[in-house]
C-alpha cells in the first residue's frame, strides 16, 4: 500500500478497529471532541427523543460542548425556546454547554482545550474544519450524525481524497492570510474542493501565526472542502500550552509517497489585498481593481475573524481616526472580548465610533446585530455573500475582505486596503 495523507492517517487513528484507511473506504469512527451548537436544540433533540433512547452514550457526554452562539441573548421567543431546550436536556444527562454571549463555537471550543493535535472532530456546523489549523481533522456533520453520535458514540465517514496546497514565499506587508485564501478561492471555486480534504503545507504557511491559519481552515468549506490541514510546528505547539487540551498531542504529517488528488501550489509574496465580490466567495477581485464602491455598512466579526490577532489590526488601523460609516465589531468569544479590554482596543473601536457588541454570530448568517437591509452595500470579515446570507435580498451586497481592509474602508467609507505596500 501507498503512503498516507494526513486525513487517512487521522481517520484511521479514530477508527474503530484500528485499520488503515484510505481515500474511497468507509469507516466507522470515534471522534476525539463533538461540537454542537442550535441544531442541537432545532434537530438533533426531536430526533435523539424519537430514538426512544434512555441516555446520551457517554463519550458524547465526556466528550461534546455545545456553544449557544447563532440566536444572541433572547433575541426572538422561538430562539429563547430553542435555548432553554438545550440548556435542560444538557443539564439532564450532563452535556457541557456554553451559553449565549459566552462566544462564537469554533473561537470557544479550541479556547475550552477542545481540540488537538491529531484529532478527529465533528461538528454540526460547517465551519467545523476551522479546527484543522490545529493539524486535526475537523469537518462538519448533519443533525441525524450528531444524532448517532449521541445515541452510539460513533458514526461513519467516507475517507476523502485530499488537495495538496503548498504555499511558497511570504505575505508582504498590509496582506494577510484572508487575502491568501480569497486568492486561492477566485482563481479556483467554490466547488474546488467537494466532498475532498485540503493539506496545506509550506513556509507561506509556517510564517502565519496560529490564528491567520485558522482563517484559512475556516474557509476551506468556502472552497468546497469537507477540511482542511495545517501542519504541525512550534506555533501550534506553544499554543496548545496555554489551553487546558484533555488529551496528549498526536502531531501527524504526511508520508512522503502519500498519494493526493492534485497537488497545488501558490506564490504568498505574489497575494496583493482582495475582496470577494457579491455575490459569491469566489467572485474574487483585488481590492485596486474593484473601482469606487460606497459602503452603507462594515461589518468585523465571525468565525472567520475575530480573534484577538484580528481586532489588535482593527485597533492599529482605527487608532485617532473616526469612521465614516456604521461599524460593528463583535469579538470571537467573551475571553476575546476580555482580553480586547485589557489592552485598550474597545476604547480605541468605540472613540472611532463603531459599535462593540457581545459575542455571537450575529450578522454572518442573517441572524442579529448587523443585518444588511435591502439595496444596502456592505464590507464585512464573515466568509459567505451569498444573496441573503448577511440579510437583505438580491439587492443588496455583501463585500468579504480582511480585517484590515474591512477598518480601513470603514474609516474611508469606500473599499480601500491599509498599509499595503508593493
Amino acid at each position: 500500500m501507498s503512503g498516507q495523507t494526513i486525513a487517512e492517517k487521522i481517520l484511521s487513528t479514530h477508527s474503530i478497529d484500528q485499520r488503515m484507511v484510505y481515500a474511497g473506504d468507509r469507516v466507522d469512527v470515534r471522534p476525539a471532541s463533538i461540537l454542537t451548537n442550535e441544531m442541537l436544540p432545532m434537530v438533533a433533540i426531536p430526533k435523539f427523543i424519537q430514538t426512544g433512547a434512555k441516555q446520551v452514550h457517554p463519550h458524547f457526554v465526556e466528550n461534546s460542548l455545545a456553544i449557544l452562539d447563532h440566536g444572541g441573548f433572547g433575541t426572538t421567543d422561538k430562539m429563547i425556546q430553542l435555548h432553554q431546550v438545550a440548556k435542560h436536556f444538557a443539564k439532564k444527562y450532563g452535556i457541557r454547554l456554553a451559553p449565549a454571549g459566552a462566544g462564537i463555537s469554533h473561537v470557544v471550543f479550541h479556547e475550552e482545550g477542545m481540540v488537538q493535535s491529531g484529532d478527529l472532530i465533528l461538528g454540526s456546523d460547517s465551519h467545523t474544519v476551522t479546527h484543522g489549523a490545529f493539524n486535526a481533522f475537523a469537518k462538519g456533520i448533519g443533525g441525524s450524525d450528531l444524532v448517532e453520535l449521541m445515541v452510539k458514540g460513533t458514526t461513519w465517514l467516507d475517507v476523502p481524497e485530499t488537495i495538496s496546497i503548498h504555499v511558497t514565499g511570504k505575505l508582504r506587508k498590509g496582506v494577510y492570510s484572508k487575502d491568501l485564501l480569497l486568492t486561492m478561492l477566485g482563481e479556483k471555486s467554490t466547488q474546488w474542493g467537494t466532498d475532498r480534504c485540503f493539506e496545506y503545507s509550506g513556509e507561506g504557511i509556517l510564517d502565519l501565526s496560529l490564528e491567520a491559519r485558522m482563517t484559512m481552515s475556516n474557509m476551506a468549506v468556502e472552497m468546497g472542502g469537507v477540511a482542511g490541514i495545517m501542519p504541525n510546528d512550534e506555533k501550534l505547539e506553544a499554543y496548545l500550552k496555554t489551553v487546558p487540551v484533555r488529551r496528549p498531542p498526536n502531531p501527524v504529517s504526511p508520508d512522503p509517497d502519500a498519494e493526493y488528488y492534485e497537488k497545488y501550489e501558490i506564490d504568498a509574496s505574489e497575494v496583493v489585498p482582495s475582496v470577494a465580490c457579491p455575490h459569491s466567495p469566489d467572485n474574487v477581485k483585488p481590492v485596486e481593481e474593484v473601482g469606487d464602491v460606497p459602503l452603507d455598512q462594515v461589518f468585523i466579526g465571525s468565525c472567520t475573524n475575530a480573534r484577538i490577532e484580528d481586532l489588535e489590526i482593527v485597533a492599529n488601523i482605527l487608532k485617532g481616526k473616526k469612521v465614516s460609516v456604521e461599524t460593528l465589531i463583535i469579538p470571537g468569544s467573551s475571553a476575546v472580548a476580555l482580553e480586547a479590554v485589557r489592552r485598550g482596543y474597545v476604547q480605541i473601536f468605540m472613540e472611532a465610533g463603531a459599535t462593540w457588541a457581545y459575542s455571537t454570530c450575529g450578522a454572518c448568517y442573517g441572524g442579529t446585530l448587523g443585518r444588511v437591509g435591502p439595496g444596502m452595500t456592505a464590507l464585512s470579515t464573515t466568509n459567505r455573500n451569498f444573496i441573503g446570507r448577511m440579510g437583505g435580498d438580491e439587492t443588496s451586497k455583501t463585500y468579504l475582505a480582511s480585517p484590515a481592509t474591512a477598518a480601513a474602508s470603514a474609516i474611508a467609507g469606500k473599499i480601500v486596503t491599509a498599509g499595503y505596500e508593493r
